[in-house]
């Protein structure tokens, strides 16, 4: 693999953990989700595998495309994916954490 390949794996690698600590900050504040360090593992692999399930599986360009390090990405919409979908994690975890805590017994 060459080394631009590296670079563009760890260029999403930053956004995923940058756009999942935004989302899990966003739903902590709006609706009582988690904040421990464990609660970003999901939002963060969430948005990681959007843009490998995107950008790379499907291969699907949303919004305009420019060229990363030698590659043709659809960086802005790739981002707004990923950042939906890192979302759409951190917002059912907060639910799922929500149900469990109201169904133990105290």
């Amino acid at each position: 693999m060459p080394l631009q390949a590296y670079a563009l794996v760890a260029t999403f690698a930053v956004c995923s953990v940058a756009l999942g600590w935004v989302a899990v900050r966003i739903v902590a504040r709006l609706a009582g989700g988690p904040v421990r360090r464990a609660a970003f593992v999901l939002p963060v692999l969430a948005a990681f595998a959007a843009f490998y399930l995107v950008g790379h599986r499907l291969g699907i360009h949303v919004g305009p495309v420019i060229v990363l390090y030698g590659f043709s990405v659809a960086l802005a919409g790739d981002i707004a994916i990923g950042f939906l979908s890192a979302m759409a994690a951190a917002l059912l975890q907060a639910a799922v954490l929500r149900t469990r805590r109201r169904s133990d017994p105290a």
